[in-house]
């Protein structure tokens, strides 16, 4: 008897030999993400309660967010992250997300997780097996956030991508008006064009391209151009210009809609230069998918925005 009790007795020696050897009193937790975006787009997912259920992969109550067995509470929001608590099965921890920019459009977040130091063998061993639980929870919600951030149509409402615009000669005219162009003028400008081009033997290449500027509060001056396969004669008010072929300089999108989703394309893409430091190097312009004249309902107007950028 007195054999077996000292058996139980080492064993649980060595167990708390073993609690106090391996696991430690500070257990840290560490995940670690790469998001295709830049800081500032994942803070703005972190800034408030509204902002977290966009993309909070689990269900939400009142301002407590839930996933799986986890609860998660927002605390504090920064420029580069955010303090956050965490709690599981009746324990509280501190948590905090880091962001650290890479290049000019990437990311690295990290979220760790501070398990509360205690010298309770008991404490520390439940703390210890339960790490592994939060570390798989935070992870899938840390991947929810950072593909949310990542797309462009989640933070500017648009999918914004860079691109090369290949096509470098333009057959181009001009024309002012005291209020913005009716659809009538822009095509009576595109139709003249067409007769010029199919006049000296070239052929268009792509869909007609319109850039309408404001010049005051009474004046627009409307550029119309179509991409040629080469170059053809001044005539007049019609013009050869050149692009420049500048590789992934060119931001763009896909606009299905009218004048106001229009504006808003164009809105969101300068937010976006904005956000990356970017600056304009030329005049941005839409490429005309639809035939406007053929399609009364703007509704289903297809246009794709372009803006040059440096």
């Amino acid at each position: 008897m007195k054999r077996m009790l000292l058996l139980i007795f080492v064993f649980i020696v060595l167990c708390l030999v073993a609690v106090y050897a391996f696991i430690p009193a500070h257990l840290t937790i560490s995940n670690i993400a790469r998001a295709n975006t830049i800081q500032k787009n994942i803070a703005d997912c972190l800034r408030d309660d509204n902002a977290w259920r966009k993309w909070w992969p689990g269900h939400a109550s009142a301002n407590v967010f839930i996933y799986d067995n986890c609860t998660f509470k927002l605390l504090q929001p920064f420029t580069d992250g955010a303090q956050i608590q965490l709690n599981n099965g009746g324990d509280s921890f501190a948590t905090r997300i880091f962001i650290v920019p890479v290049g000019k459009d990437s990311s690295l977040v990290e979220w760790q997780t501070l398990l509360p130091a205690t010298n309770n063998p008991f404490l520390r061993t439940s703390h210890w097996l339960k790490s592994t639980r939060i570390k798989n929870n935070v992870h899938l919600v840390l991947s929810s956030l950072t593909n949310f951030a990542s797309k462009t149509e989640n933070m500017y409402g648009f999918p914004i991508v860079r691109t090369t615009f290949t096509d470098t000669i333009l057959a181009a005219t001009k024309f002012s008006t005291t209020i913005y162009p009716t659809t009538d003028q822009i095509y009576s400008a595109i139709d003249k064009l067409r007769e010029k081009i199919n006049d000296e033997g070239a052929t268009e290449k792509d869909f007609p391209m319109l850039n309408v500027r404001q010049i005051d509060s009474n004046q627009f001056e409307t550029m119309i151009a179509i991409c040629v396969n080469k170059l053809i004669k001044n005539d007049g008010n019609i013009f050869v210009t050149r692009m420049v072929p500048m590789k992934d300089r060119f931001l763009t999108t896909e606009v299905t809609g009218g004048p106001t989703a229009i504006r808003n394309a164009h809105v969101a893409v300068k937010n976006f230069m904005d956000d990356h430091f970017l600056s304009a190097p030329a005049i941005p312009f839409e490429i005309l998918v639809t035939d406007r004249r053929q399609e009364a309902d703007t509704s289903k107007w297809r246009t794709i925005i372009f803006h040059p950028s440096m």
